[in-house]
């Protein structure tokens, strides 16, 4: 029988208590090292937003990826970076770390759908159109939802795809708690006068009747209708919907007066039509429907007609547009029968205030600011619709884009 000397068997409890010592120091040991990476990390996070905040962006992302190799479980920071990347024009950096969290297994729906979101983004920034397309449309019906339509609805309003535009906007007003009818509208009207320029007559008559559906007595809707009477030869009925227009929105009457004219002519009604024209500049006298008027009054009743209005115009709504289209009035009239010195003295008076409603006569964009010489529907600078008042505006430049 093996006989074991007590010492041994007093030894072992020592040597288990310096075993559990060691893995108990280990433990502390390794639980330091994880903290003391923690607060390298928070360091280097904080580090990373300070440079941010004081206008160092390439410090800054230098920083930030650093964190993000050695910690890959990071999703809001790689989220981060790649909006830093797009934002500062990199956008192959950004689809690289979106292309990354989008194939990842291990997500969450909700960051998923934030990936797919975001190299949606990325792709529609880079022009790769179908790319965004694509991305954005496997976003699912979550937080990412919406955001994702409103970026398919602008990407469908840059390629000019009307109809894929409607189907956008109808998705979208399901999201959101906001009506997009007036977007809609203007998208079949876009389709009615794509359809028009083609002479295409039935299909422009049904988007022109989608177009009122969504808003009834639209503005550009009524006008496109009435084109539509005028291309089936029915001058009569285009000049009854126009007059709708005139009755319900007056200031858009400027878009529409030459064939206004020209329909009221075919007719053999061309003084009806002027006189209301006539009527229609006790209220909007400050926009191009008074050269509109100005032109058809000189050619039909001649010059003197054309001063009568004018100096009444400016009696009840004087503008610098007013006073350079009576001093052009009269320069004609003076040139028939003046002396050359009131001749010359009309040229340098015209002269000057033609120079002065150049350069101040706009239209404003009431969203964004930016102002044009001719009217928009949708604003070139902000892509807003029926952001444009019809009314130009006349007087001191305001800050802002322009052309």
């Amino acid at each position: 029988m093996i006989q074991i000397a007590t010492s041994w068997l007093l030894l072992l409890p020592v040597l288990f208590g310096l075993g559990w010592l060691a893995s108990r120091w280990d433990l502390r040991l390794e639980n330091r090292m994880d903290e003391r990476e923690r607060m390298r990390q928070q360091r280097s996070t904080f580090k990373g937003l300070s440079l941010l905040l004081n206008e160092q962006p390439d410090q800054a992302i230098e920083t930030l990826v650093k964190i993000a190799q050695l910690d890959p479980e990071t999703i809001e920071l790689h989220f981060s970076l790649g909006n830093l990347f797009r934002r500062r024009g990199e956008t192959e950096r950004a689809i690289r770390v979106h292309q990354h969290l989008a194939s990842r297994d291990d997500l969450k729906p909700r960051d998923r759908d934030h990936a797919a979101y975001e190299l949606g983004r990325d792709f529609l920034r880079a022009g790769l159109l179908d790319r965004a397309e694509a991305s954005l449309n496997r976003v699912g019906d979550g937080k990412y939802a919406a955001p994702a339509k409103e970026s398919l609805l602008e990407m469908y309003q840059i390629e000019r795809d009307w109809k894929k535009a409607i189907i956008a906007a109808a998705e979208l007003e399901s999201l959101q708690d906001k009506s997009h009818q007036t977007e809609i509208a203007q998208f079949h009207c876009e389709l009615a006068q794509e359809a028009l320029r083609r002479k295409d007559l039935s299909e422009a008559e049904q988007a022109i009747e989608r177009a009122l559906q969504a808003v009834p007595n639209h503005a550009r809707s009524l006008i496109l209708q009435g084109d539509y009477l005028v291309a089936l030869e029915r001058p009569a009925q285009a000049i009854e919907v126009w007059n709708m227009v005139a009755n319900t929105h007056p200031a858009y009457m400027h878009l529409l007066a030459d064939r206004w004219m020209a329909a009221h002519t075919a007719i053999d009604k061309a003084d009806a039509g002027l006189d209301r024209l006539c009527e229609l500049l006790k209220t909007q006298a400050t926009g191009e429907l008074l050269d509109i008027v100005q032109k058809h009054l000189t050619q039909i009743r001649g010059a003197q007609a054309a001063e009568v209005m004018l100096t009444d115009v400016m009696q009840h709504s004087p503008s610098l547009s007013a006073l350079s289209k009576l001093a052009e009035t009269r320069l004609a009239l003076a040139e028939t029968n003046g002396s050359p010195e009131r001749i010359a003295d009309l040229k340098a008076t015209l002269s000057l205030l033609k120079q002065r409603t150049t350069s101040l006569v706009r239209y404003t964009c009431g969203n964004c600011g930016f102002r044009a010489r001719r009217f928009y529907w949708q604003c070139p600078g902000c892509n807003h619709w029926e952001a444009y008042s019809p009314r130009r505006s006349e007087g001191a430049v305001p800050s802002g884009p322009s052309m």
